[in-house]
């Protein structure tokens, strides 16, 4: 793109030639570094046709004589002919101008802003946060720090695993990678005596400590607020007795097998969309602030179903200009009585329960069984699901210290 830009700055030629020896001609233009391309044979002529650049052109001319050939200008491209050709129209050449410093001015501002792979977080949110920065639309582009975009951004929002920031032409680029949803997040206390405890009935299928005294073992069914992990730590004397009793935080990776249900009930009855078929469209221009309405008013349907569509201004790739043009379609319909049949219906709540199934598919959590039921009557569709699945249950209680008889004189002096 670059290369074809200075190509048209510079003004080339394209040309035919013929005569004695047009090979020669090449290498001859090959060993003095004059620029040929678009290079292919001309049988007609019994020569070649090529590009060759306006400056290139008058350094050949010499090699033309030694190699008695001649060459024969088939079209003049590129600004200098094109300047040339309108130097009577001084006011077309003056608008030009003013439209070269134009866009020259507003390719140093960012015109466009693209946020990719945002789940949990909607993207209104990123460009009010960049607006924040003061990385917003019509910031200027050396002001950008793309590297410390991305570590605010990790930094801000907790749930970014990974982004990229990047900024081509006139457009940034933000990708985003969100931490996969957990099923709890629980906060490991930095001090203090905190027991793991369970957060909800279940049956333990593994525990991991990292630190503390486990009371439960895999098998074991435990009630909600029982204790997985005690933070209380034992020492021992020489006798195997308790010496001395010291509380820490408590740590682990405690698994149980927990019962999940689901329910989702679908009336038969309800309101279907209908489209009526008029549809009415209207347009709006925008240049920076200014926005200018043309076309047809907006039509006031009863119920309409509205579609508005952005078309930015783009010269080159990435090369956005504070251009639009909005276009709004809308679509009237009605609601008319309608009534599910027992395939829709039933299609319509597997669906939900296929989407409570993929959480857990997502979360990377063990489905260990799974059952499901639908009744249909005259009225509604019922879906009743029920899953076992293996989850972490641990969460953080604050510890009851035991109090720890004091020594008597005697046993202190042992």
């Amino acid at each position: 793109m670059l290369l074809s830009m200075l190509k048209f700055l510079q003004g080339f030629l394209k040309v035919t030639l013929t005569g004695s020896y047009p090979e020669r001609f090449l290498n001859l233009c090959i060993r003095r570094n004059i620029l040929i391309w678009n290079l292919c044979p001309n049988k007609e002529a019994g020569g070649f046709d090529f590009c060759i650049s306006l400056k290139g052109f008058r350094a050949s001319k010499e090699l033309l004589k030694k190699t008695h050939t001649t060459v024969k200008i088939r079209k003049k491209c590129g600004l200098p002919f094109f300047l040339y050709r309108y130097r009577a129209r001084k006011l077309f050449a003056l608008g030009i101008l003013i439209c070269v410093l134009l866009l020259g001015c507003f390719s140093r501002y960012i015109w466009k802003i693209e946020v990719n792979g945002t789940s949990s977080l909607s993207q209104d949110m990123i460009l009010s946060w960049l607006e924040e920065q003061k990385t917003g639309f019509g910031t200027k582009k050396q002001t950008v720090d793309c590297a410390e975009i991305e570590a605010k951004l990790r930094s801000d929002f907790d749930v970014i695993a990974w982004t990229s920031v990047k900024l081509e032409g006139t457009k940034l680029t933000v990708d985003i990678q969100e931490n996969l949803p957990e099923e709890e997040v629980v906060t490991l206390p930095k001090e203090g005596a905190w027991d793991l405890v369970a957060a909800e009935d279940a049956k333990i299928t593994s525990i991991y400590t990292r630190y503390g005294t486990p009371l439960v073992q895999k098998g074991d069914v435990v009630s909600k607020g029982a204790i997985l992990i005690s933070s209380r730590l034992e020492i021992l004397d020489d006798n195997g007795e308790v010496a001395k009793e010291n509380y820490v935080v408590s740590d682990g990776d405690v698994t149980g097998s927990v019962s999940r249900s689901y329910e989702e009930t679908l009336p038969l009855k309800y309101q279907k969309k209908v489209y009526t078929g008029n549809e009415a469209s209207s347009y709006t221009l925008q240049m920076g602030g200014v926005r200018l309405p043309f076309g047809k008013k907006p039509v006031s349907f009863s119920a309409c179903e509205t579609v508005v569509t952005d078309h930015q201004l783009e010269l080159l790739p990435d090369l956005y200009l504070p251009v639009h043009l909005y276009v709004t379609k809308q679509k009237e319909y009605v609601y008319e009585p309608s009534v599910y049949t027992k395939t829709e219906a039933e299609a319509l709540v597997t669906a939900g329960w296929n989407a409570f199934l993929e959480k857990f598919e997502q979360k990377g959590i063990p489905i260990i069984v799974k059952n499901v039921k639908i009744d249909t009557d005259g009225k509604n569709c019922t879906i009743h699901g029920k899953i076992q699945a293996e989850v972490l249950i641990g969460t953080y209680a604050p510890a009851v210290r035991r109090e720890q008889p004091e020594l008597s004189a005697t046993e202190s002096l042992e």
